[in-house]
């Protein structure tokens, strides 16, 4: 994964732990949206979004979440990113279809992914190559958008274990399941753009994201301590300072 992917990348993934049991209260619903500021610095470098809307497939009602991140300001100037993602699954928050339009710098990559559950596998389809690529996955896969809010669903006691290590399966590309790794370190009050939150604090393990990191275990999340379990706070410190995205708006939301 690039650089430039990381932070957008972060908030999808951030306090992803596997479980089998869901929350008794949902922690999120059809019209909820999300807006971070990302910054490096005292320079604002992108925003990202993330909105919670309906679909229905074969007359089934399902979740489909759009993400759209985009550099600012002078960063655009230097750098032009424009990244859109979306995820569509279940009421169960199983994954059924993964896609992403991507533009960074020269860079860009339009793919989706095809689940089929039954089976255990998934298809990678690569829309601006042609090509077509299948690759097994575990049972309880998610892409890198459900396994966000599939996390939102998970009981607080499972969450909340310290020093122990979840893992969870997930795909992003034709590169196929990896592992994704957090780890809970304690709580902590911050102040947001919101106000103040007590937050729980998580630490994501991803040796793979580059020579950028100073360690695996750089990055740093802080998650509403509340049943929306929403994330507020990402810090990721690379070779030479940190960059930092953080909650400045929240709309319909779950539980007020």
């Amino acid at each position: 994964m690039k650089f430039k992917n990381i932070i957008l990348l972060i908030i999808f993934f951030c306090g992803t732990v596997y479980s089998q049991n869901k929350q008794k209260t949902p922690s999120f619903s059809i019209g909820e949206e999300l807006y971070f500021k990302v910054r490096y610095g005292i320079f604002n470098t992108s925003f990202a979004s993330l909105k919670v809307k309906d679909t229905l497939i074969n007359n089934h009602s399902n979740y489909h979440v759009v993400a759209h991140g985009e550099t600012t300001g002078l960063a655009k100037l230097f750098f032009k990113v424009k990244d859109d993602y979306y995820s569509i699954f279940s009421k169960n928050i199983a994954p059924l279809k993964f896609g992403r339009n991507v533009r960074e710098g020269s860079f860009t990559a339009s793919e989706n992914i095809i689940f089929d559950s039954a089976n255990n596998k998934a298809t990678v389809n690569d829309l601006k190559n042609k090509t077509k690529k299948g690759v097994p996955v575990s049972k309880n896969i998610q892409d890198i958008i459900s396994a966000f809010y599939f996390f939102r669903t998970v009981p607080k006691e499972e969450i909340i274990a310290k020093n122990t290590v979840y893992k969870l399966p997930m795909i992003y590309n034709e590169e196929g399941e990896f592992t994704f790794e957090l780890r809970y370190i304690g709580e902590e009050t911050i102040k947001t753009q919101l106000g103040l939150k007590q937050c729980y604090k998580f630490k994501p393990y991803l040796p793979n994201l580059g020579r950028i990191f100073k360690d695996p275990n750089a990055i740093t999340i802080w998650v509403t301590k509340d049943e929306n379990r929403i994330p507020v706070k990402v810090s990721a410190k690379i070779v030479v300072g940190t960059i930092h995205a953080e909650l400045i708006e929240i709309k319909n939301p779950q539980n007020n």
